[in-house]
């Protein structure tokens, strides 16, 4: 069967695989590079070990078989500045490098004595891991390396594609999130560049498509790499877009929640000219508007360019499996994740489905979404004498699903104003996605389903980016092919639809019944009980936690208020 090899170059290690256009999988191979962390928050990797790394990596998988593969496709983590230069390679500095907040503060500055509001241009906050500030630091601690610059890419996938002879390249998700894109026209930033003393020739070309053809392997790409010659390159997106793109796809309302030690909800969105003011102006109306739901909340990073552009929203909970390992800790005497869901399966068995009746936030160090506070802290509010501690975990659990929640809706409104693509109801009945060690907590699922009143699908995650790079290959090449998202790939599996009576109904929402339980399926239904397992949401829990889900929001401001208080 025809296939893809497909490469991953994370933060820690490089990823390849063999996929077939039927969806099927060969071995995966990976091989580790290290990373180099310096006084003053450095944190620097090799691109010499990414190289070495990615021929490991591959020959790994192309180990056994004896087919040409119909192209190398790549994707890889994003946000580093890697300056070409002839000879030894300079080291990269990687996204989580934060010694440049003095040159990110001068550069907002200067931005925004030429009238320049630096995140609104970004679409994103901006800090000291921006890559227009580490050029910025690196001009004035290293200036002869600069001076040596011939171009510069902003990951290992561009690093990739640069030493394969095909040029300076970057994707658009990338390029996103480097701080020197305009968000609003896609393009590379002549003010943020020339603040930066970037000059124009050194910034890479940009992909205009999800997944690119940017060239072919020549002769040297079997001592480089071990491949043939005359293999078509794609540059997918950038690894937030890759495993967007493997979860659930890249289109307008697909989203997918995580919940591993922090926690996020990506939506994508179609990106309208008019859809930021209408939606600013929308949330003020509700209400909803002010300070905290500034752009600055949700990061945003472009999928595309031209007539279709969507972006991918990010809505990110510092603490969401930290969360609940803390009430764990601080309320159930330290109790094992299996163990306290033995609890909550007591607890639900004495008192049905539905809210605590308790409002939690999670946010034991700052927040970052529904509000960016970095002091703000967890709370939670409304016990009485009958609160037993495992009401209080329960509580907590809920917090960060009401948080997730908030994510939801205002993803749902943003994307009605932009291109109302699918109706309340059906969004509603459409599974959300949930990765990450959370997802292995069915009562954490059950209580995630019921706040937001959605079916909820776990689905494996290990694989994402490369299920994602073979995907936007498959369809950047024009081949036919029976590939689909992880989400899309696990069976009808229902656990526990809990066909309570009624209907549920969202008082949020005009559009009448959103999910109607069939009784029939009161049990697990369908195939392969691995391919991950659908929980569906009860009507009634669905409607006391939609009830509590403004005072929820409210609380974000009124701890604000009570802290500044003090």
């Amino acid at each position: 069967m025809p296939s893809l090899l497909c490469l991953d170059l994370g933060t820690s290690a490089a990823k390849a695989v063999l996929i077939a256009l039927d969806g099927t999988a060969g071995p995966q191979a990976s091989s580790d590079y290290p990373t180099r962390t310096t006084a003053g928050g450095g944190a620097e990797q090799d691109p010499r070990d990414w190289l070495r790394a990615a021929r490991a990596a591959l020959a790994g998988a192309l180990r056994g078989s004896e087919e040409r593969p119909l192209a190398l496709s790549i994707t890889g983590q994003m946000q580093d500045l890697v300056l070409l230069t002839d000879g030894d390679p300079a080291p990269a500095i990687l996204y989580s490098d934060t010694r440049a907040a003095d040159e990110a503060g001068e550069l907002r500055k200067a931005l925004h004595a030429e009238g320049v509001d630096w995140d609104d241009l970004a679409g994103n906050e901006q800090d000291a891991t921006s890559c227009a500030a580490m050029f910025l630091r690196l001009a004035r601690t290293d200036p002869g390396l600069v001076h040596r610059a011939r171009g510069i890419v902003f990951g290992p996938a561009g690093h990739l594609v640069h030493e394969l002879g095909l040029g300076a390249w970057c994707d658009v998700t990338t390029a996103s999130a480097t701080g020197l894109l305009e968000h609003r026209t896609g393009r590379w930033s002549q003010d943020v560049a020339k603040a930066a003393g970037i000059e124009g020739q050194l910034l890479p070309r940009l992909t205009a498509e999800t997944g690119q053809i940017v060239g072919r392997t020549g002769a040297d790409a079997g001592a480089l790499l071990g491949l043939p010659a005359d293999l078509p390159v794609v540059l997918a997106p950038g690894d937030a877009g890759a495993t967007t793109l493997g979860i659930v796809g890249l289109e307008p309302g697909d989203d997918y929640a995580y919940l591993g030690t922090s926690g996020w909800l990506a939506t994508v969105v179609s990106e309208d000219a008019s859809a930021s003011s209408a939606q600013d102006t929308d949330l003020r109306a509700s209400g909803q508007g002010g300070e905290e739901f500034s752009a600055g909340t949700s990061h945003r990073l472009a999928l595309g360019a031209g007539a279709s552009r969507r972006s991918l929203r990010i809505s990110a909970l510092l603490a969401a499996g930290a969360a609940a390992d803390w009430a764990r800790d601080a309320f159930l005497g330290g109790a094992a994740p299996e163990e306290a869901d033995l609890l909550l399966e007591k607890r639900e068995a004495e008192h049905g489905r539905g809210p605590t009746g308790l409002l939690a936030l999670p946010s034991i160090q700052g927040e970052r979404y529904p509000v960016r506070d970095a002091n703000l802290r967890a709370a939670v509010v409304g016990m009485d004498g009958q609160t037993r501690s495992i009401d209080l975990y329960a509580a907590v659990l809920e917090g960060v699903a009401q948080a997730i929640a908030h994510a939801i809706k205002e993803g749902e409104s943003e994307s009605e104003s932009a291109a109302p693509a699918r109706s309340d109801a059906a969004s509603a009945r459409r599974p959300l996605a949930v990765v990450g060690g959370g997802a292995r907590s069915e009562p954490w699922m059950r209580i995630l389903a019921d706040v937001t009143g959605r079916p909820v699908r776990t689905v494996p995650v290990a694989d994402a980016a490369l299920v994602g790079c073979a995907l936007a290959a498959a369809d950047a090449l024009g081949l036919e092919h029976h590939l689909c998202p992880l989400a899309d790939q696990a069976g009808e599996h229902i656990v526990d639809p809990a066909p309570s009576a009624g209907p549920i109904v969202d008082p949020d929402l005009s559009a009448g019944p959103i999910v109607d339980p069939d009784p029939s399926a009161a049990r697990i239904v369908g195939q392969d009980p691995s391919a991950g397992r659908i929980v569906a949401p009860d009507p009634s829990a669905v409607r006391g936690h939609s009830a509590l889900r403004p005072s929820h929001r409210a609380l974000y401001a009124a701890l604000a208020g009570l802290r500044a208080a003090r």
